[in-house]
């Protein structure tokens, strides 16, 4: 092999990593793979990893680990990356504990943006996850490893038996279940990572794998604690939705929704298009560079904002040569956020949550909001059917809106309401459902909705709780 291995850098779930000389000097970092299997499947596999090879190859940002090159050696392959020296992530938080919020912030914005690149060329990552966000040697964080996680899975020859797609510390809930990894479980990983830097906990909490994979394929993420700092929670609850298409995309999350859609080959174009493509290029470049610069630990000073251009026009959410306001796009909300209290400063600053379809178990009482303005929420409350030899059985549903609204509860059973109230300004608001007969068996499964029945809206969560049965 045409690379100088100097030392063992440790095991991945592939293979052996090794650190190297490249022939031109640079130091490298190689993951020998050993292929296994009859000729066909070695040949099918040799095959598969160059061609990801080439896909992977045209990854280029600042905050991604491309892959330089792919070696046979002997009955292994070998993948060639840069080597970064700064440690994993894994290796920061086991030695020094969770991050800052700082550090967190600003370990953030270059990660989403490298995700966005990558998401924009058509690559899925797949297996996001602490130990693939490398630092180097100034701090600056990169995501490693893109595309290992396919040809894990789509290579004859290279899938170990038994192995399965992803971490499940990490993993979204539609990954868990085995459905197709989209961009949107890139973007539940990179949460899921972000969440664990900060809090040393990811979304499913601790157990044995097989039941961490349980609570994963149920969606049932546990809560942050409360001293995470309100901009911090948006943007992890946002990422770690259950369901993926609500989940914004890397490149909104990374400073608006352009730019999110794959791109597609080129066609061939004037010379004086290709002039003008270059210098989009360079502003290109230019502004994913200043993204990755956040990223320093300890965390830099924030970036004053820009000058205004020329004839610059004032946006909704962002007045001339002034930074984008939080979860906007500088005209309107991204994400599901909304805009409540009228401030443009702080954005859309109410945040959506994903408990919608969430169980109202008894005596659990769930703490929810409705974002955006039309939203609707709705649980499933299964009710069982005791002996009461008084035949009196009750059913209570309560709610408590934020103060200064009105919200309605209802309780239906299909599509026939069973019961309403109305909370007025934070005080409570019941429906009581009697047992509708004696005899037989009246277990069932109700819906409780919540919607808003005034015009005035708050970001602050409601509360709602069932107690009794039948």
């Amino acid at each position: 092999m045409r690379y100088q291995v100097r030392e063992p850098l440790g095991r991945g779930g592939m293979g052996v990593v090794e650190a190297a000389i490249a022939p031109d000097g640079r130091r490298v970092a190689c993951k020998r793979v050993a292929l296994h299997g009859s000729a066909t499947a070695l040949a099918q596999a040799r095959a598969r990893v160059r061609r990801e090879a080439e896909v992977l190859a045209r990854l280029h940002h600042p905050g991604i680990v491309g892959l330089l090159d792919v070696v046979d050696d002997g009955g292994d392959l070998v993948l060639v990356m840069p080597l970064l020296t700064g440690g994993s992530l894994s290796d920061v938080v086991r030695e020094h504990g969770p991050l800052s919020p700082g550090q967190v912030r600003a370990m953030a914005p270059p990660l989403l943006a490298a995700l966005a690149a990558a998401h924009r060329q058509g690559v899925v990552h797949r297996d996001i996850k602490p130990a693939n966000v490398l630092f180097d040697d100034a701090g600056r964080p990169h995501l490693a490893d893109f595309g290992i996680a396919r040809l894990r899975d789509a290579t004859p020859g290279l899938t170990s038996a038994g192995t399965l797609l992803g971490t499940p510390d990490f993993m979204a809930p539609e990954q868990a279940r085995g459905e197709p990894a989209g961009p949107a479980s890139d973007v539940f990983a990179l949460g899921a990572t972000l969440r664990w830097a900060l809090t040393g906990s990811g979304p499913w909490g601790h157990g044995d794998p097989r039941a961490v994979v349980g609570r994963a394929a149920s969606g049932r993420v546990e809560h942050l604690g409360r001293d995470v700092p309100d901009d911090l929670r948006h943007l992890l609850v946002a990422m770690l939705r259950r369901r993926p298409e609500r989940r914004p995309t890397a490149a909104a999350l990374a400073g608006g929704p352009a730019g999110t859609q794959v791109l597609r080959p080129p066609r061939r174009r004037p010379r004086w298009a290709l002039v003008a493509a270059a210098a989009a290029l360079v502003a290109v470049v230019a502004v994913a560079a200043a993204l990755a610069g956040l990223a320093a630990r300890p965390p830099t000073e924030v970036a004053a904002p820009p000058e205004a251009a020329p004839g610059c026009l004032d946006l909704p959410y962002q007045p001339c040569g002034q930074p984008v306001a939080p979860w906007t796009d500088g005209r309107t909300c991204v994400a599901d956020h909304a805009d409540y209290d009228g401030d443009a400063t702080n954005g859309c600053e109410a945040a959506p949550d994903d408990l919608d379809g969430t169980d109202l178990g008894r005596d659990e009482p769930l703490a929810a909001t409705l974002v955006p303005a039309d939203d609707v929420d709705r649980y499933p409350v299964a009710v069982v059917d005791a002996l009461h030899l008084t035949c009196d059985g009750t059913l209570r549903v309560s709610i408590e809106g934020p103060a200064g609204t009105d919200v309605r509860l209802d309780v239906l059973d299909g599509d026939r309401v069973l019961g309403s109230a109305t909370s007025r300004d934070g005080a409570r608001a019941e429906v009581a459902l009697v047992e509708p007969r004696c005899l037989g068996d009246d277990a069932t499964t109700l819906e409780a909705r919540v919607s808003w029945a005034g015009e005035a809206r708050r970001g602050a969560a409601y509360r709602l709780e069932r107690t009794g049965s039948w």
